[in-house]
């Protein structure tokens, strides 16, 4: 586990967040760790476990992947239990899932933004000393209920966790389907019928539907056309034969549209195939508005010194929650100042899309089936002009 001295002067640069944990650091108002001892390697137990994953109350149930001990898998495996999905192993993977303090990182945004307030981690023997670190590091973050489910007696590193930290220990399996099932006021805490609970296919089928992003906006300029595409697939799905299923256009989002059930499908796809919080809703983004990759780092919110900002606030819910993890992944870089006006501090440039993301972001607008508008060069009318 990661030290430190306890004597150390208070540093109060702002740093990005990375999965440390410190026994000797550890908040003593979080709730206890739950231990569940499975003596004899029951099945039971596990499958308590699984059936215990309840996502809309945000609870949910995570079965490692076995032998995998890289440091990113465990926060992978969280990902994926979220109901997010990383690229197939055949594809270009992003350069994120190599790297353990990002994978963490979407992790922890997620959690927060998802509203998750009990992870349920079956065959907790089997994971690491780092991934357990990693683990606790998002406890501290998140303020999240644990449940560790052990087969045997527990494992050295697990068990110099659990010695700096309060936790409780159950060992039977009636003990075990109480714990799972009681109620301790699990509530949801996003719309019914939110996309997160009605996933799209993964990956996505071969006839499924293409979706056009609403034509590009002039404003704010930007360098058309630098990642419009990515350099994984380059749109090689997209019509290859006179069979394939028509391109439908999507329209631009407004204030006054009634739910669009296009944008509903969009959605779907978005949730299940993005796993990026930031790189999701930069897709949402642009299938809304229309605005190019290269457009993302310059929108702005509205704020109180700067009241026009170049989106929206009256996002769809789905939209909206994608924006909050986005803006909870940024702040976990630290890349705002809270004690600065918004317009000062970047608070109110939601999208800190760097170079190496431009092309991740339009690789996952691929994902989805979307594709960019095609030109067009009809002249028009004076009245849409002045409407605009």
């Amino acid at each position: 586990m990661t030290s430190s001295s306890s004597n150390a002067a208070p540093d109060e640069t702002p740093r990005q967040w990375t999965p440390t944990w410190s026994p000797g650091h550890t908040d003593p108002g979080l709730p206890p760790i739950t231990l569940i001892t499975d003596t004899d390697d029951q099945p039971a137990y596990t499958t308590s476990a699984l059936a215990a994953h309840q996502p809309a109350l945000g609870q949910i149930a995570v079965h490692p992947t076995p032998l995998a001990t890289a440091p990113a898998y465990l926060a992978h495996d969280l990902i994926r239990a979220l109901g997010k999905h990383l690229p197939p192993p055949d594809s270009d993977l992003p350069w994120w899932t190599g790297n353990a303090d990002e994978s963490w990182r979407i992790a922890v945004a997620w959690t927060q933004a998802l509203n998750i307030s009990h992870y349920i981690i079956c065959r907790a023997h089997r994971i690491t000393s780092r991934h357990l670190e990693h683990l606790m590091a998002l406890r501290e973050r998140t303020h999240i209920r644990l449940t560790l489910v052990v087969s045997g007696p527990p494992p050295a590193a697990l068990a110099t966790v659990l010695s700096a930290v309060a936790h409780q220990q159950i060992g039977t399996l009636k003990d075990t389907r109480q714990h799972l099932t009681t109620d301790q006021g699990l509530t949801s805490h996003t719309p019914e019928g939110y996309p997160w609970w009605q996933r799209a296919p993964f990956p996505g089928h071969r006839n499924e539907f293409w979706y056009e992003l609403p034509p590009r906006p002039r404003h704010p300029a930007g360098k058309s056309g630098e990642a419009s595409s990515s350099a994984h697939r380059s749109s090689t799905r997209l019509r290859s034969t006179s069979k394939s299923p028509p391109v439908i256009a999507l329209p631009r989002f407004t204030r006054a549209d009634p739910p669009n059930p296009h944008h509903e499908i969009v959605a779907r796809r978005i949730h299940t195939r993005i796993a990026h919080p930031v790189h999701a809703a930069a897709v949402a983004i642009r299938v809304l508005t229309g605005y190019d990759t290269d457009q993302l780092p310059q929108l702005t919110l509205a704020t109180p010194q700067h009241p026009h900002g170049d989106l929206s606030t009256d996002l769809p819910d789905w939209a909206r929650l994608l924006q909050e993890a986005a803006r909870i992944h940024t702040d976990l870089y630290s890349f705002i100042r809270h004690d600065l006006p918004a317009h000062h501090a970047g608070a109110n440039k939601p999208f800190q899309v760097r170079a190496r993301d431009s092309s991740d972001v339009a690789h996952a607008t691929e994902s989805c089936c979307l594709v960019a508008a095609r030109a067009r060069h009809t002249p028009r009318r004076t009245s849409e002009l002045i409407t605009e």
